[in-house]
């Protein structure tokens, strides 16, 4: 399973109580987009998703994920409070706030293949604001974000960070496979 290639719609991020039969079996939906949530709907036909099927072994309530990011599926563990960043509605007000001039945007989901070389100075976008990302156009004048100045020691290709999330810019962490990243709306901060 690749689910990191794969963007999970998050839906309301709450976890769903739910009463289960003994012996019936569920399918839980793994796409995120079912109406009938907790439970799939069909509604995954043809993005590469299949439900998770299990069989309750006793009759009672469960506290089923709906966030989608549990590490006990189809079961909540409460790394919703994680993927909302501790609060469960921060993530999705903080979509209605003027993003913050101190904060980067994530540009991208996915890095940047670029071919550099050596000893030319490039200008890394730290803002996430450039229409030319991986690479600073000057965009982060309306910020306190200035772009990375860097100088490769040898020509080769390079994986560049556009999620802005990395902690060796201008390069590639692998950051971006964070959830927080993955549910991102690209162009608005995390």
């Amino acid at each position: 399973k690749q689910w990191y290639q794969r963007r999970v719609a998050i839906t309301a991020g709450i976890p769903a109580p739910t009463k289960v039969e003994a012996g019936k079996v569920y399918k839980w939906c793994t796409c995120g987009q079912t109406a009938t949530q907790p439970f799939c709907d069909g509604t995954h036909r043809g993005s590469g998703f299949v439900p998770l099927k299990w069989t309750a072994p006793k009759s009672k309530s469960e506290l089923l994920c709906c966030c989608k990011n549990t590490h006990n599926p189809p079961f909540c563990d409460m790394t919703h409070f994680k993927v909302m960043g501790g609060n469960l509605f921060s993530r999705l007000s903080s979509k209605t706030l003027e993003d913050s001039k101190d904060v980067p945007l994530v540009a991208g989901r996915l890095p940047s293949y670029q071919n550099l070389e050596e000893g030319k100075t490039y200008l890394w976008c730290a803002c996430g604001r450039s229409s030319e990302q991986p690479f600073c156009d000057g965009s982060h004048s309306c910020t306190n974000i200035k772009p990375l100045s860097f100088t490769p020691e040898k020509t080769k290709p390079r994986w560049l960070c556009t999620c802005k999330q990395t902690k060796n810019a201008p390069y590639c962490d692998a950051s971006h496979l964070d959830v927080e990243v993955q549910t991102a709306v690209e162009g608005t901060s995390i």
